[in-house]
């Protein structure tokens, strides 16, 4: 549950209260001991250092670089590998018991290495696994965001032109492509917390690489909204012949509006500087657009043939506002390379 709590200034120093609840659980009083630290994304994280360390002794080990964790059963791989990855750990040992989890968990470890790029396994026992990531750390995190781009650009208009064409294999094939996406995204995520995290760097250079983090997340999400387009195209095929020619051309304007946006200012923001009110313009474009596709689905949502329609709209609905999500993040008047470095 949020809440909205008001700083308090007490002599030269600014305080906080804590939930109530959240200390009755965790037991802390006056003098009690907590451990606070700053997430990426700016998010301010307190966790009460006895429940810290028994995590830590029940579930994991860690030595410098290289840590050890203990599984129970094959659900808990995937998210320990992942937490342990995006934590830049570059050697993971995975614990189990043996016998008869142990063909489970190494299943789920192979279909988690097709995930996690640069993630190979590199000594494996009867209960345990040692994983390493031999991916580079100096990989060019703004290259790696362009390439991000262009696929994702490509999931959404293939999207759109398997439910124009009618064509069910690209519709697959962009499905397909959102691993890749993820992949990338996980990696430069890692890549990004690395950096803050063993680095010291200029403020520039800080504010660059948060910027960077909230962009791929903001790409990585209309790769998943062009997943569920392309998905429900799919399921759309059958009915095909019941989509007016009107609907489909009113969805394709909207797409060609998000799309000269996003290839013509966000691809092109590294390379261009650009006015705020031309910025503020894009954004209230990606608004319309976005309030159009609403309008086209609230009128077609009556129709239980169409409800897959009404979702495909209703992704392009959510791409137009991570376009716009985007665009608030491109600073004014200046290229991104000027204002960094």
């Amino acid at each position: 549950m949020k809440k909205i709590y008001r700083l308090q200034g007490i002599g030269g120093s600014v305080y906080v209260a804590l939930p109530k609840e959240w200390l009755r659980r965790f037991n802390l009083d006056k003098g009690s001991v907590v451990e606070v630290s700053i997430d990426v994304d700016g998010a301010l994280k307190i966790l009460p250092i006895a429940k810290s360390e028994k995590v830590l002794e029940s579930s994991e080990a860690r030595y410098g670089n290289e840590i050890e964790i203990f599984v129970d059963k094959p659900a808990e791989v995937y998210t320990s590998l992942l937490t342990a990855y995006l934590r830049g750990f570059d050697t993971i040992t995975l614990r189990f018991s043996g016998g008869a989890i142990e063909r489970e968990v190494k299943g789920v470890i192979e279909s988690t290495k097709d995930l996690l790029l640069g993630l190979e396994t590199v000594d494996i026992g009867s209960n345990y696994i040692v994983l390493k990531v031999l991916a580079s750390e100096d990989a060019d995190i703004d290259s790696l965001i362009r390439n991000m781009h262009k696929m994702i650009r490509f999931m959404y208009l293939d999207a759109f032109n398997s439910l124009e064409s009618g064509d069910i294999e690209l519709a697959k094939a962009v499905v397909l492509r959102d691993r890749d996406v993820n992949r990338l995204y996980f990696y430069i995520t890692r890549t990004i917390r690395k950096r803050i995290l063993t680095q010291v760097l200029e403020p520039k250079v800080l504010l660059k690489l948060v910027d960077s983090r909230m962009l791929i997340k903001f790409i990585e999400e209309i790769g998943d909204e062009a997943k569920n387009a392309a998905l429900a195209s799919i399921e759309l095929s059958p009915k095909r012949e019941k989509l007016s020619k009107e609907s489909i051309d009113k969805v394709k304007e909207a797409v060609n509006n998000i799309d000269e946006i996003y290839r013509d200012v966000v691809m092109k923001a590294h390379e261009k500087s650009i006015e705020i009110a031309e910025l503020r313009q894009y954004m209230k474009t990606c608004l319309i657009t976005r309030d159009s596709l609403k309008h086209l689905r609230v009128k077609l949502i009556e129709s239980l043939d169409l409800y897959w329609f009404t979702e495909f709209i209703k992704s392009f609905e959510n791409i137009a506002m991570n376009v716009y999500d985007i665009l608030s993040l491109i600073p004014f008047e200046l290229v991104s390379a000027m204002i960094y470095e």
